[in-house]
C-alpha cells in the first residue's frame, strides 16, 4: 500500500473569503464544493493541498492560540524561500516575518490567513 496524497482541513468562518485569500495572496488554485460551496472549499499549489470547512457554531482554532507564541498550523517545504517571499510580498499576503534561519535547519517565512492560521514556508539549509 502507498499513500498518494494529503490535505489538511482548516475550520474557517467563511469559505469564500478563505479561497479568495489563498488564491489571491498565496497563489493557490482554489475551488469550492459544487454541492455546498458555503460549506467546503479546496486550495492546491504544486502538490500541496488544503481544504476549508465551515460549520455553524464551529470556530477556527489556530495552534498558536494553544501553544503561543510561535506555533504554526501548516508547514510547507519550498525550493526557494527568497523567491516565494518576493512573490507573496507582491501579492499582499499578511507576512509575519520574512525569511529567517531557524535552529531546526530551515530558512523560513510565515504568513497569517484571515482566520488566524499560520502557514510556515521553509527551505532546508545546506
Amino acid at each position: 500500500m502507498t499513500l498518494t496524497g494529503q490535505a489538511t482541513v482548516l475550520l474557517v468562518a467563511d469559505v469564500e473569503r478563505s479561497t479568495a485569500y489563498y488564491r489571491g495572496a498565496l497563489g493557490f488554485q482554489t475551488s469550492r464544493w459544487d454541492v455546498n460551496p458555503e460549506h467546503y472549499g479546496y486550495a492546491s499549489r504544486e502538490g500541496c493541498h488544503l481544504h476549508f470547512a465551515r460549520f455553524d457554531g464551529a470556530r477556527a482554532r489556530p495552534n498558536h492560540e494553544e501553544a503561543p507564541p510561535d506555533m504554526f498550523d501548516v508547514y510547507l517545504w519550498v525550493e526557494d524561500v527568497e523567491a516565494l517571499h518576493e512573490e507573496l510580498t507582491g501579492r499582499g499576503a499578511q507576512l509575519l516575518h520574512g525569511p529567517v534561519e531557524q535552529a531546526y535547519g530551515f530558512r523560513e517565512l510565515r504568513v497569517r490567513d484571515p482566520d488566524g492560521y499560520i502557514l510556515a514556508f521553509g527551505q532546508p539549509l545546506g
